[in-house]
């Protein structure tokens, strides 16, 4: 009895809901939204969805790490653009193979995440200001090269990554897959998880304790953006173009996501399982108001509403 009552008294309701709540309210939306259409539950709108959510999630993956250590990347969407012309261009313009057009464009993710972790962590200057200074270069450059005009024509092995299947299964899904198994690796089980957690925790004490707190804090920039070139490419493949206004709006979705599950706007807390539930919270509900025939501009205000009302509820922990 006294074991049972110590439980009791351990489990906190209000604690269980911030960790869960994002997944109780995912399976509630999903409900709702098949008493509202028929065409919610059908095989070909889960395999929409699950190709709509996929280069999200991946976004989500990046941007929660960099939120773990307390920063912030506002560039991810105008990457996503300047990756997607990238890699379209590689394959129309210069004609290389699909798998070194992708990996330029990666490469070009890591440098750039690269340079944003560099200025902010070895100058100490504001996550928010110099991801939105290069949020701007990334989209200006992405009008830049091709005259602000889109690149079109791409072989179907490039779109494939796009809108290919492997076997039922969406070939974004299986990269999706693929990068949640080795990010929940990466933070649970490696020293750089430990890290990136402790830096957000307090950076000071980090330090102290031995932390290269400014190699980890590039590198998890470096991943972010990784991650959101290779969104930039699944999504440039997905539509058959690279566009310079592709992305435009991704980094609120990204880090909707974020806080959606869990993960701290102050750092050191959450789980990058959290970030992945979010997005999928966050592309249910768009395709569940899509199918009720609900204009884009009004989902705009319900997904901000549904943004707001997370941070307030989540940012209490450290209020």
């Amino acid at each position: 009895m006294r074991n049972g009552t110590k439980l009791a008294k351990h489990f906190s309701m209000s604690d269980h809901l911030l960790k869960f709540g994002v997944l109780y309210l995912l399976v509630l939306l999903i409900a709702v939204a098949s008493m509202m259409s028929r065409q919610f539950l059908t095989a070909q709108n889960a395999l929409n969805v699950l190709r709509q959510v996929s280069p999200v999630i991946i976004l989500a993956l990046g941007e929660g790490i960099v939120i773990i250590t307390a920063g912030i990347d506002l560039s991810v969407g105008a990457l996503v653009a300047m990756s997607g012309m990238i890699a379209a261009g590689a394959v129309s313009f210069w004609n290389l193979p699909t798998f070194a057009a992708v990996l330029l464009a990666v490469l070009f993710g890591i440098v750039f995440g690269l340079l944003n972790g560099i200025i902010i962590a070895k100058f100490n200057i504001s996550a928010m200001i110099v991801t939105l200074a290069t949020m701007n270069a990334a989209r200006g450059a992405a009008y830049l090269y091709n005259d602000g005009a889109q690149i079109i024509g791409l072989p179907d092995s490039f779109t494939d990554i796009g809108r290919g299947y492997l076997g039922p299964i969406p070939i974004p899904a299986i990269i999706m897959i693929i990068l949640v198994i080795l990010m929940v690796l990466l933070m649970n089980q490696t020293v750089l998880g430990k890290y990136l957690y402790a830096i957000g925790g307090n950076e000071e004490v980090a330090r102290l304790a031995g932390i290269g707190v400014l190699k980890t804090k590039i590198t998890a920039y470096a991943i972010c953006s990784m991650f959101a070139a290779l969104a930039g490419v699944i999504y440039a493949a997905r539509m058959n173009m690279g566009d310079p206004a592709m992305g435009e709006g991704l980094e609120m979705y990204a880090i909707a996501s974020v806080i959606l599950g869990g993960i701290n706007l102050y750092g050191g807390q959450g789980s990058i399982l959290g970030a992945v539930i979010g997005a999928m919270f966050i592309t249910v509900l768009g395709n569940a108001l899509n199918l009720n025939g609900v204009s884009s501009f009004w989902q705009l205000v319900v997904k901000a509403v549904a943004l707001i009302v997370a941070a307030l509820i989540y940012t209490k922990k450290k209020v």
